[in-house]
């Protein structure tokens, strides 16, 4: 099949979709059309705020649209026009119907950020991070009814780092995940593709992040709230109420020996390296932290200006 005969369309929103767009743009599968979430409030004044895939995809002059619905007759006019024989999704935040996936002449593939069937849904990474991984990577399948069900065509594999967190794990993995699609694409189109069913009983599921997912529970083990701390670092963040305040724990390590203090006490302050927790079990030293609307910081800096003492406690609540 000549290559120069390629339709694709490409559907994502959020900066994890942007080395993708990127990379398809950069090749010879440049999409014939981008599609996008609309426009949403942001920050603390709301302002309307476009998605990064839109201004990426304004600044390669690519074809745009964001509708409300990708399921609307107008939008699925507007892909089957267009012939496609590809539609690649990057967390694109939308359920794609039958009949768009069925448009596709070779395929409707979306780039998932962990090793299906494990992790499938909202927030693989973080999950990855929770469940104390230490392999992981991205899949490429081909898309079905059932969320993050279908055929796997591709899967690299990487190990994590162990200080690595969600927020840089998720931008490795974008970067490896561009590469990824564009090697599924060409395996598909030179017949060499062997996709496999995945083993239902091996999958495990991720639900979207929310608010009561934040705060640290200090009875939980060192290792646990490290998980968590690992798992929502940079943003969101997990959060330690202090003096009345939230704090965000966006790196720490754990100790050896066992802290004869109440979970959440501040056991010690160390010189030059931070702030040592007790946990239901096992103890954290506090690398860096982030007070609320500030910038992220070592917690000894955080220390000096905040002067931390010993046996003051960091709660999961006011109301603690």
């Amino acid at each position: 099949m000549p290559t120069a005969s390629i339709s694709l369309v490409f559907m994502g929103t959020p900066e994890f979709a942007v080395p993708t767009l990127r990379a398809l743009a950069d090749s010879h599968l440049r999409p014939s059309l981008v599609i996008t979430q609309p426009d949403r409030p942001s920050g603390r004044r709301r302002k309307l705020t476009p998605p990064p895939v839109k201004v990426v995809a304004q600044e390669l002059g690519l074809p745009l649209l964001q509708p409300e619905d990708v399921n609307s007759p107008e939008a699925a006019l507007a892909i089957q026009d267009l012939s496609p024989d590809f539609i690649v999704t990057a967390a694109y935040g939308g359920y794609l119907r039958r009949v768009l996936r069925k448009l596709p002449r070779l395929g409707c593939l979306n780039l998932h950020p962990s090793l299906l069937p494990r992790h499938r849904g909202a927030a693989p990474v973080n999950y990855t991070l929770f469940s104390g991984d230490i392999i992981t990577g991205n899949t490429v399948y081909r898309m079905t009814a059932r969320m993050d069900a279908g055929p796997i065509i591709y899967q690299s594999k990487t190990p994590m780092g162990d200080d690595e967190c969600g927020t840089d794990l998720l931008h490795r993995l974008a970067q490896q995940g561009a590469k990824d699609v564009l090697h599924t694409l060409e395996l598909l189109m030179c017949g060499k593709a062997s996709p496999t069913s995945q083993d239902e009983s091996l999958a495990t599921f991720t639900k979207k992040i929310e608010k009561s997912d934040l705060p640290i529970d200090w009875s939980r083990t060192a290792t646990e709230v490290r998980r968590q701390v690992r798992g929502l670092a940079e943003t969101p963040g997990a959060v330690a109420m202090f003096r009345g305040a939230p704090l965000k724990i966006i790196a720490c390590r754990e100790l050896e020996g066992i802290a004869s203090a109440e979970p959440g006490m501040v056991v010690e302050v160390r010189k030059n390296e931070g702030i040592v927790v007790a946990c239901g079990g096992g103890r954290l030293l506090l690398e860096r932290v982030q007070p609320a609307g500030k910038r992220i910081m070592d917690a000894w800096a955080f220390h000096l200006g905040a002067q931390v003492k010993p046996h003051e406690t960091l709660r999961m609540t006011d109301a603690e």
